[in-house]
């Protein structure tokens, strides 16, 4: 599932993918214009729900395939950032990509 999103840091749109994977999922940010990858990580399912759910305070690291995912939750809005390429999503949109992206 794609995702509408805007980087913190620079104000560019951005598209966030979810996506299933054996490891758990896979979190893509694109530049929404040229469509370009610019960072990608595969993450334990469970543990990014926990943090999406439990909400704790600041950014969080949910390491992944030599990589991490830092989530900090603000409200209804996620601020993930994957090395230096960052987006900003809706929790709720982010929590329905990852239910719909996982096998039932």
């Amino acid at each position: 599932m794609t995702i509408d999103g805007v980087s913190q840091s620079t104000g560019i749109e951005r598209l966030v993918e979810i996506t299933a994977t054996e490891a758990g999922v896979r979190v893509v940010i694109r530049d929404r214009k040229l469509g370009t990858e610019l960072a990608q990580v595969t993450v334990p399912a469970d543990e990014l729900m926990n943090v999406l759910a439990e909400q704790p305070k600041g950014a969080q690291t949910i390491a992944g395939g030599g990589r991490a995912l830092e989530v900090e939750v603000r409200r209804n809005e996620v601020w993930i950032t994957i090395g230096g390429p960052d987006a900003a999503v809706g929790l709720d949109d982010l929590m329905d990509a990852i239910a719909g992206a996982l096998p039932s």
